[in-house]
């Protein structure tokens, strides 16, 4: 028989790949159907993409909040229609004298809460349909500004008329429009060159699996990382042995069932349930109810 597959995975996506081809691909070299990723890089771009394998990938909705960390390229002087060198040359603008103090000012104004127009060759969906193929097939379509949070902007290097730096930011920010928002607020317009995404929460892409090097299963299923090991960043609490069959029954444990109980839990609040032996049985929320205070969500077992 073989060993069940089950735990998260971390790829380096190579140049050219999409986030859907890295799952295929690890699909085929590990033999298990039940694969997802966590979120989307594009084609252009190269660096850390998580996979949840097999049961795991009932927890991919508790990644969504991760903040991510990208090393990038823009180069000035010129606008793509997908804001990056993929694209065609719509604009192309003088390029002023680059100072790092200039450009670390533009870099202060972009960082904390700041509002981007999605780029019209994106994922995003729009009426259940992807805006990529909204503009392919030549429609205008009207997007909405969203609010995105950058933590941080480090310029790590200014080459002629290309800036190298390092963005700290949340889920749903397209570093594609960063550059391009940046580039007008330089006096010019650019592009994106490069993109490499570092890090998603606490995972970095240094020890991600190259699918670049063509790893085998033996190699890739050394590498995955056990359910009861995934999420550390969520309490724990800890419920009896009687209570555990229940919870692989489906059915919440009762306030008194608890060894280990978080205290301070906000309503909606993701909480690890975890057997004695440390093994995690599933993810609940916090209910806010005195009798049941946390309801289950998803059951790993």
């Amino acid at each position: 028989m073989n060993a069940r597959m089950d735990g998260l995975l971390l790829v380096d996506k190579p140049l050219g790949f999409t986030s859907h081809d890295a799952v295929a691909y690890i699909r085929r070299v590990l033999g298990e159907k039940r694969i997802g990723h966590t979120g989307t890089l594009d084609p252009e771009a190269t660096g850390l993409l998580l996979l949840l394998v097999g049961k795991a990938s009932r927890l991919a909705r508790f990644f969504e909040l991760d903040y991510k960390k990208y090393r990038a390229v823009m180069r000035l002087g010129a606008e793509t229609d997908t804001q990056d060198k993929a694209g065609q040359v719509v604009c192309e603008c003088p390029v002023p004298e680059l100072e790092p103090a200039g450009v670390e000012e533009v870099f202060r104004r972009f960082t904390g809460i700041i509002t981007q127009v999605p780029p019209i060759y994106s994922a995003l969906k729009q009426g259940g349909v992807p805006l990529y193929k909204l503009a392919r097939a030549g429609g205008e379509v009207e997007r909405k500004p969203r609010q995105v949070t950058v933590e941080a902007l480090v310029l790590l290097c200014i080459d002629g008329p290309e800036i190298e730096f390092e963005a700290h930011c949340s889920k749903g920010t397209y570093i594609r429009t960063l550059a391009s928002d940046m580039g007008r607020a330089l006096g010019s317009c650019a592009h994106l060159t490069a993109l490499r995404r570092i890090s998603v929460g606490g995972y970095n892409v240094e020890d991600a699996l190259a699918i670049s090097a063509r790893p085998d299963k033996v190699e890739a299923q050394g590498r995955l990382i056990p359910i009861d090991r995934m999420l550390p960043w969520l309490p724990g609490a800890v419920v009896s042995d009687d209570a555990a069959r229940r919870v692989m029954d489906g059915r919440s444990p009762e306030a008194g069932e608890y060894l280990v109980l978080p205290s301070g839990l906000g309503e909606g609040a993701a909480v690890r349930v975890l057997s004695e032996t440390g093994a995690m049985l599933a993810v609940a929320e916090s209910a806010g109810d005195a009798a049941v205070p946390l309801r289950l969500k998803v059951v790993l077992v």
